[in-house]
């Protein structure tokens, strides 16, 4: 009955572990069989029936199941449902299978711990650029900061030559459509292949992926996609190196737990759930937010209560017992928070190679990696004032008229004293600690200061990275936006975080009765031009130089020291793609 299927070319292709026998691929079929309507039978069911295509001179072995099944009609309230017909089709060609379906009960978990899949990298090494047109690439980043841009997408007649390759080694294509000759074809991140096609036989649709696994047999040299980052097997990167740091994406878990309106809970000894205090809360945000190195035993270091990074075959899984005795409601059960943060893949970890970064569930590769850290290194700007900085803001009486002079914002103020106005943001729905304006440079800055103990360490960074790239968008203001945040904000005097109103003005600096003339000639300017700053006084320019020329000669190097490469390579690509200029302050 194979004659009856008519199939378009869309599949997923596995790559086989070991040989394969009847009882896993009748698994496979009872798996994707196991919504089928209750009480009704198979209107296809073939079971590894072997056909041979003498004109392409192969054979190949098929098993196929059609089956009715139904789904919810969602715009009535009643209990109708649509009844349609459902699909599995398994080709066995070689060492390969190839898998087409739709409607049919997840499969994926069975096929991901039996079989290989054959991921996107490896069909895109089966072409070269001379061979196709690159046109639509849709890209996630690679970053750190949950506040980065996430994704981008370019779609173009041939994105070849087009399309910058700046900061593409850390930019994963997850989807791409390409044309070679009269065929269109796109793959997605997870291995599917189409290919633009009217409804084929099965033997077409065998032929066609005797031809895509010829390809992904016969790998291209070099193609315009080798310039991105690319996913890699965790275990081959297990074998060449090891994770040295961890670190939890705090902001956003704390987001996503603010969002959907969940509270954490503690199980205390006794086995009681309670709500927990302003000050247990504060104490868990404080522990989320570092940096934790690991050990070669995969033990996480200054922690003490047991916890590790499990590596397993596909996964680096996180275990805490701190973490463990957290709970937080999820589709009507608590899980601990522990597993919440494993299931969302709320964590990064870096490895002892930097090049490499496990994130988001899998492991990449960064193409660009250690070529970069020259470049990275000039964005560190040495200011000779930081040095003797105390405090981020100063100290404060309802009679204060500045910042005072061991503060960040002090500093910032003198650096940027040539500018023409100079505007304090800080606090309430801020774009910036400071916002300064330069007609003669042609510039706008928006500056974000933190302060801290002299340390290369990663959490601090980790932050006010997040802060710069949040407002990275409203850098590019128009100018209602900007006289409406002067009339609302700026035209008041500062009041401290603690609520002590000072007679410090927020317009540190300029004449506003001509600001609105000023600003829309600025913005008409064909050479403005945008920075975005940090003003750390916890880094130097010694320090990080030091620690990652030892990066560059293949040292080794603290894993905190590998986070904060990240971290900085993060914000220069996130600022540079916004056609900004990114510096941070820092003492030499």
């Amino acid at each position: 009955m194979p004659e009856r299927l008519r199939l378009t070319k869309n599949a997923q292709f596995y790559r086989l572990n070991e040989p394969v026998e009847d009882e896993l691929v009748k698994t496979i079929l009872d798996t994707a069989s196991d919504n089928m309507n209750p009480d009704s039978g198979f209107v296809i069911d073939e079971f590894r029936q072997e056909r041979n295509l003498d004109e392409q001179s192969f054979s190949y072995v098929y098993s196929a199941r059609v089956f009715p099944s139904s789904r919810p009609v969602y715009f009535l309230d009643d209990d109708f449902e649509d009844k349609i017909y459902a699909f599995i089709l398994i080709i066995e060609i070689g060492d390969y299978l190839a898998v087409l379906k739709k409607s049919c009960a997840n499969i994926f978990d069975l096929m991901d711990e039996k079989f290989t899949l054959v991921g996107s990298k490896e069909f895109s090494s089966s072409f070269s650029d001379d061979d196709v047109e690159f046109q639509r690439l849709a890209l996630r980043n690679m970053t750190v900061s949950d506040r980065a841009m996430r994704s981008r997408s370019y779609e173009a007649a041939d994105l070849k030559g087009l399309l910058s390759t700046h900061s593409a080694g850390r930019s994963i294509p997850y989807y791409f459509k390409l044309r070679q000759g009269a065929k269109t074809r796109s793959i997605s991140g997870t291995g599917r292949v189409v290919e633009s096609s009217s409804r084929e036989t099965i033997d077409n649709i065998a032929a066609w992926g005797y031809e895509q696994i010829n390809l992904i047999e016969s790998p291209s040299n070099t193609n315009f996609l080798d310039a991105f980052a690319s996913k890699v097997e965790l275990s081959e990167v297990l074998t060449i190196c090891s994770p040295n740091a961890i670190l939890i994406e705090s902001h956003s878990l704390l987001d996503r737990l603010k969002k959907d309106g969940v509270s954490v809970k503690y199980k205390t000894k006794k086995g009681k759930v309670i709500s927990i205090s302003n000050r247990v809360y504060k104490n868990l945000e404080s522990a989320l937010e570092k940096v934790y190195e690991i050990d070669s035993d995969l033990n996480i270091m200054g922690v003490n209560d047991g916890s590790r990074v499990r590596a397993n075959k596909k996964s680096l899984t996180l275990y805490s017992k701190y973490l463990a005795k957290f709970r937080v409601p999820e589709n009507g059960k608590l899980i601990t928070l522990q597993k919440y943060i494993v299931k969302h893949g709320f964590y990064s970890i870096t490895f002892d190679d930097p090049k490499y970064m496990y994130f988001m569930g899998a492991c990449f590769e960064d193409s660009s990696g250690i070529s970069e850290i020259d470049n990275i290194l000039e964005i560190l700007q040495p200011i000779e004032a930081i040095p003797a900085v105390n405090s981020e803001k100063g100290s404060f009486t309802e009679e204060s008229e500045n910042f005072t002079e061991d503060s960040m914002f002090d500093v910032i103020e003198k650096i940027h004293a040539e500018d023409d106005y100079i505007f304090c943001d800080d606090l309430g729905d801020e774009w910036a600690d400071h916002i300064t304006f330069n007609k003669e440079n042609s510039n706008i800055c928006f500056i974000h200061s933190k302060h801290g103990d002299p340390s290369t360490s990663a959490s601090n960074l980790h932050d006010v990275v997040g802060q710069g790239i949040k407002n990275l968008g409203n850098m590019y203001f128009d100018a209602n936006a900007m006289l409406s945040k002067l009339d609302k904000t700026f035209k008041n005097y500062y009041k401290s975080g603690k609520g002590i109103q000072t007679k410090i003005p927020r317009i540190r600096k300029g004449n506003i009765d001509d600001f609105d003339w000023y600003l829309a000639n600025l913005l008409k300017d064909y050479k403005l031009n945008r920075s975005c700053i940090l003003c750390c006084s916890f880094l130097s320019v010694s320090d990080v130089t030091g620690e990652f020329n030892k990066i560059k000669e293949g040292k080794p190097v603290r894993g905190n020291i590998v986070q904060l490469l990240w971290i900085i390579s993060s914000f220069a690509h996130a600022v540079k793609d916004m056609n900004a200029r990114p510096i941070i302050y820092c003492a030499e």
